[in-house]
């Protein structure tokens, strides 16, 4: 497996960067072994779009981490109940995230299971929730530098040089539906449905 990927991956607009990590590996470590799964969906938000956390340059104590420099991790907690996890953007100060919105399993499914309880593979983490649950990504994860050597949250690049990708609007908001800031990895199975 290669080496995690470095800040200067995340430095970059952060629609260029919704693509970029489509294909890229999300990796997990934990005391009883590894769990990963290559990203097959994102959402890019950023300070200018309506949906965002940090719309309009706001900032609070819950989405404090959107400023932070590219590459930490932003875990907010969705309707009171599921976890999502976030990869801040472009520089600090700046509000802009990624949504890693499904992955497709490859390692540590076993514990994925035992954490998701019983449901299919395909459901396993075809959604923001649904993928922290079975990675245990929780509120702890807040804030976590991923580029850091000791991160037990960091991602790995993709091996494919080139991937089919499709741009849709976005799923599961209310503003800004227009905006075409969904990505996925075209004839993923992985990624639909993925409320």
């Amino acid at each position: 497996m290669s080496s995690r990927i470095p800040k200067t991956f995340f430095a970059v607009p952060t629609v260029q960067l919704a693509k970029d990590l489509l294909g890229c590996v999300l990796m997990r470590e934990t005391e009883t072994g590894r769990m990963a799964g290559t990203i097959v969906e994102t959402e890019a938000y950023t300070e200018d779009d309506a949906a965002s956390h940090s719309f309009g340059g706001r900032r609070t104590k819950r989405n404090a981490m959107m400023f932070a420099s590219a590459g930490h991790a932003y875990v907010y907690v969705s309707y009171g109940i599921h976890h999502c996890l976030n990869i801040v953007s472009e520089s600090m100060g700046q509000g802009c995230a990624v949504l890693i919105r499904a992955v497709m399993p490859t390692e540590g499914i076993a514990q994925m299971r035992k954490n998701r309880g019983d449901v299919s593979d395909t459901l396993l983490t075809n959604g923001p929730g649904k993928l922290c649950q079975a990675f245990g990504i929780t509120g702890e994860h807040n804030g976590i530098d991923m580029t850091d050597a000791g991160s037990p949250l960091y991602v790995v690049p993709r091996e494919e040089k080139a991937i089919s990708i499709r741009a849709t609007p976005r799923i599961g908001i209310t503003k800004a539906k227009s905006k075409k800031y969904r990505f996925l990895r075209k004839e993923q199975p992985h990624n639909r449905p993925s409320h």
